[in-house]
């Protein structure tokens, strides 16, 4: 056996290894026994039956939860008719069924109506005492108010849950617009900066270490802003109106001109970081195109898009 494959087998928790010259293959060519037995495996855990129950519970009690609030419902009633029926029918064909005060419920139409009558109060958990039970419809009694109040207690989850998610889609459509108006105005920022970059280079011609910096922090500012409007329209659930829409695009290219003027007058020994910046930006732009994005947007949108990113493609 190898020195390498000794060592291995060690790390791996084998023991009385020794190193043979030869190798494998001149070991078996002689005739040598290999031991071919693997290390201890420690078994399994093995779930308990009371672990298997829960389980078992667990999943039956989720399935009825993700029913829809109108099937729950429709359960609920359906139940309540089905132990009506029950109470009712039990009455005709077994001689014991419902009592009201000292008399029993006759099997009429009447009686229908009655045990259908208790079935609600029995599945409401009311229990007004009017009528009663008699016999093994007990057990049905009892049945009839555990499903009651589950299956009760499921639709005002369900209701409770309902309203949460309308409110937390209220949360989000509002950190949305607030979001959009941000993205507004930091791009309003970042093109009076770079206006006022341009208006530095016409005059001075060679931009201070200063307005350099200042340069580097607008660009980054636009990426964050450019990565916004990149995942609105590849990734995000809630789309803006085209209004809005067109307003951010067109705030888009409006930067990149500015970039591409501040770009070209730029020396060719910039700063490493707003060389960085000025990539990214590029990078990021460049992907958005009316055929890129995977949605339908209008004519007038598809071609701010492919400004964008024929811009992109001259700011880097």
């Amino acid at each position: 056996m190898g020195k390498q494959a000794v060592s291995l087998l060690e790390a791996m928790g084998y023991r009385n290894l020794r190193y043979y010259v030869g190798g494998m293959a001149d070991w078996t060519e002689s005739g040598a026994v290999i031991d071919k037995s693997d290390a201890p495996v420690a078994p399994a855990p093995v779930k308990s039956s009371a672990q298997l129950g829960t389980s078992r519970r667990l999943s039956w009690l989720e399935l009825l939860a993700n029913l829809s609030l109108e099937t729950l419902v429709s359960v609920w009633l359906g139940m309540i008719l089905v132990f009506g029926l029950i109470y009712w029918l039990a009455g005709i064909g077994m001689g014991w069924g419902l009592q009201a005060g000292n008399s029993a419920v006759k099997p009429d139409l009447d009686g229908l109506w009655t045990a259908i009558y208790f079935s609600f109060v029995t599945a409401l958990s009311i229990g007004y005492g009017d009528v009663i039970p008699t016999g093994a419809l007990r057990i049905f009694a009892i049945i009839e108010g555990a499903a009651g109040l589950l299956i009760f207690g499921c639709v005002i989850s369900k209701l409770v849950s309902r309203r949460q998610e309308e409110l937390t889609e209220e949360i989000h459509r509002t950190t949305f617009e607030d979001r959009l108006d941000r993205v507004r105005t930091n791009l309003h920022l970042v093109f009076s900066d770079l206006g006022s970059v341009q208006q530095l280079q016409a005059e001075q011609g060679v931009l201070p270490e200063l307005v350099v910096r200042r340069l580097e922090s607008t660009v980054r500012v636009f990426r964050g802003e450019l990565q916004t409007v990149h995942d609105l329209l590849y990734r995000s659930q809630i789309m803006p109106d085209e209004e809005t829409m067109h307003s951010l695009l067109a705030n888009l290219v409006i930067c990149l001109q500015g970039l591409v003027e501040i770009n070209g007058a730029l020396p060719n020994g910039r700063a490493p970081a707003l060389d960085a910046g000025l990539r990214s930006v590029s990078s990021l732009a460049n992907e958005i195109c009316g055929e890129c994005v995977p949605r339908v947007y209008a004519p007038e949108l598809k071609e701010s898009m492919d400004q964008i990113r024929e811009l992109a493609r001259k700011v880097a």
